[in-house]
């Protein structure tokens, strides 16, 4: 189960892809070594927090060094006369399609469980916030009491215990002060 700033780190690495595909629209000269960079990246925060899928990432990797040292994968086909740069480009591509699949299967599950958590948190705050509950009183603590003493108030509430209850059970406590934070300075 990976927390909320871990997934975030993964997604991150998703959402750097459009920059990189520009790369083959402009038809650079340095996709590919680009497009290797960023899998060395992405393996590296896929080893950071143990999923399995850093190993396909590798081999994808490996897929295209083996491609930019002339060697033509399998399944790979280019228009015209098969250059060196044509095969490197297209491998490229299919790699990182492939790494882009691995990546976004891995983390699916638990995007979608941070997702439920983030959904019934934001409700919380709202039955909160509309009952009186929330925002708790100022005090003299830190940020992350403030944000203790707001969850046990959703928390001890008959109407928001529930689902409050809930949510960390999806996210565990500690994320679940995260998802509070955002949804309390979203609604305020």
């Amino acid at each position: 189960m990976l927390r909320i700033v871990n997934l975030e780190e993964i997604q991150e690495m998703l959402l750097r892809l459009p920059g990189v595909v520009s790369g083959l629209e402009r038809r650079e000269a340095g996709f590919a070594a680009v497009v290797r960079e960023w899998l060395a990246e992405t393996e590296k925060v896929l080893v950071a927090n143990r999923l399995a899928a850093a190993g396909e990432v590798a081999t994808l990797r490996g897929a295209l060094i083996s491609a930019e040292r002339g060697a033509v994968p399998a399944g790979v086909s280019v228009e015209g006369r098969a250059t060196p740069r044509k095969v490197r480009d297209a491998t490229a591509a299919d790699v990182l399609r492939k790494a882009e699949s691995a990546v976004s299967a891995a983390v699916r599950a638990d995007a979608a469980r941070v997702g439920e958590a983030e959904r019934l948190v934001y409700q919380v705050v709202s039955v909160a916030v509309r009952k009186g509950v929330l925002p708790p009183p100022p005090g003299s603590g830190s940020h992350t009491e403030v944000l203790r003493a707001a969850w046990a108030l959703v928390s001890d509430d008959p109407d928001t215990g529930a689902a409050a209850t809930h949510v960390v059970g999806l996210v565990g406590p500690h994320d679940a002060l995260v998802l509070l934070d955002r949804a309390l300075v979203a609604t305020a």
